[in-house]
């Protein structure tokens, strides 16, 4: 199948960051697209941007091309994920291993987006969320049974519901016949790694979890896997509570598009706090 040639409007002036997004569009290959950097002064023709924020010149620049092509995909390059407030954000020290997969899953799901509805009446509430269901559900891939029940304790915590798989085969399994809103996996595991598990993952198309990979590899090699197998967030262990509930929500905040998670998820710091009121 032919791949979709598409063009990327840069809108930084760091040069560093020209050059590692000139590097990662040329050499690294996307299974769908084919991406090209437009000329300095992109014209309508652009079919993606990525902007860094923190510069108010390029963002004033951006702003005149959005003007005459306002549905124009955006990523965001921020120095901290959550102050832009943009539904597209990417870390500026992540471009080289991130910047393809994020272009990928911001227009995979564009693609996949349904025909926008009516627009509601001033009174109405509109939310993306699925109105059926009342509790997200996690699958944990860990071939450890101390971390699955560590894990699984932790997803009651935080009020989400929790099925375990202890290695990639079960995983799949479960997954042919589940949605699962989000997937922790393991890296080290005896019948297929995490990797090559993330990849058959994101292969699957009705597949719309985001994936974190959950693992005691630290090494830049190991997060540069990470990321070419397509998963949306690496953690190493061990883990923090704070940091574990954060990388969760920032995961979930992309795939439902919601930045409020209240009524879903619980902040496990101040469930703690309140059982010792």
């Amino acid at each position: 199948m032919k791949k979709q040639e598409l063009k990327v409007a840069v809108f930084t002036s760091q040069q560093r960051d020209m050059r590692v997004i000139g590097i990662v569009l040329t050499h690294l290959k996307s299974a769908n697209y084919t991406f090209t950097v437009a000329e300095r002064t992109p014209s309508a023709t652009v079919d993606v941007a990525l902007v860094d924020d923190s510069d108010p010149e390029m963002r004033k620049r951006l702003a005149t091309v959005l003007a005459s092509k306002p549905s124009l995909p955006v990523v965001h390059l921020v120095s901290e994920v959550g102050l832009a407030g943009a539904q597209c954000e990417l870390l500026s020290n992540q471009l080289m291993m991130q910047l393809l997969p994020t272009l990928e899953r911001l227009l995979h799901s564009l693609a996949n987006q349904p025909p926008a509805a009516p627009a509601a009446s001033p009174t109405s509430t509109v939310t993306t969320l699925p109105p059926t269901r009342n509790r997200l559900r996690a699958l944990v891939v860990d071939d450890s049974q101390t971390v699955r029940t560590q894990l699984a304790n932790v997803m009651s915590n935080i009020g989400m519901a929790c099925d375990i798989a202890d290695g990639a085969k079960a995983a799949l399994a479960q997954l042919a016949n589940r949605q699962y809103d989000l997937i922790y996996v393991d890296v080290m595991m005896p019948d297929m790694d995490g990797y090559t598990l993330t990849r058959e993952i994101k292969r699957n198309r009705n597949n719309k979890a985001p994936v974190i990979i959950l693992t005691s590899q630290s090494s830049p090699f190991d997060r540069a896997r990470g990321a070419l197998a397509g998963c949306d967030i690496f953690l190493t262990k061990p883990v923090g509570l704070k940091q574990f509930y954060a990388a969760t929500t920032k995961a979930l905040r992309k795939s439902m598009a919601v930045d409020d998670l209240s009524d879903w998820i619980t902040d496990p710091t101040q469930a703690k706090a309140r059982a010792h009121a």
